[in-house]
């Protein structure tokens, strides 16, 4: 059996805009970064702002799926830095603040727990060392022993062997052994 024809282009294009369903009025409407207060274009809306005090155009649909005025001043993006944000990542992938990270970097006298090596001399971040399997902090690492230890698999039996074979390379006992 051959397809059906399709209907003429005109009938195709129910989608315009005299045909959609009428506006919603969003005056007075509230969600979690203010009130809508009036409506200067079609589908843009003035919303009254909770943070900052003053009022950010927005489109209906912005309002009514709750996201924050970009033109905000206090607005921050998914990608914004700053100490707010590092702290806010430290508390949730590792479960410590910066506050108790500062204390234990200083605890460890302001440098890698293993090398020692202080923080101003290695121009970059400090990392977390955590054991992968229960998440608990061990303790604040450079990047290098930080990847060491994740390269020798995060156990005392992967160190012994790499300390033996610092203590005794396998050219000196082979070297022996002739």
């Amino acid at each position: 059996m051959p397809p059906l024809p399709r209907p003429p282009l005109s009938l195709q294009m129910r989608g315009d805009v005299r045909t959609r369903k009428p506006r919603i009025n969003l005056v007075g409407f509230t969600n979690d970064y203010g009130v809508v207060v009036r409506s200067d274009k079609p589908n843009k809306w003035i919303l009254k702002c909770n943070a900052c005090g003053g009022e950010h155009e927005q489109c209906g649909r912005d309002i009514q799926r709750n996201s924050a005025p970009r033109k905000c001043t206090k607005y921050k993006p998914s990608n914004w830095s700053g100490f707010e944000r590092e702290d806010a990542i430290m508390r949730r992938q590792y479960g410590i603040s910066m506050e108790e990270f500062d204390a234990l970097l200083e605890f460890q006298g302001g440098g890698c727990a293993i090398c020692s090596k202080p923080i101003e001399k290695l121009r970059r971040r400090m990392n977390i060392d955590h054991d992968h399997r229960n998440g608990k902090v061990r303790g604040i690492l450079c990047s290098g022993c930080n990847t060491g230890l994740g390269h020798l698999g995060d156990n005392v039996e992967g160190l012994k062997k790499a300390l033996y074979y610092l203590e005794n390379t396998p050219f000196d006992e082979y070297a022996n052994a002739r």
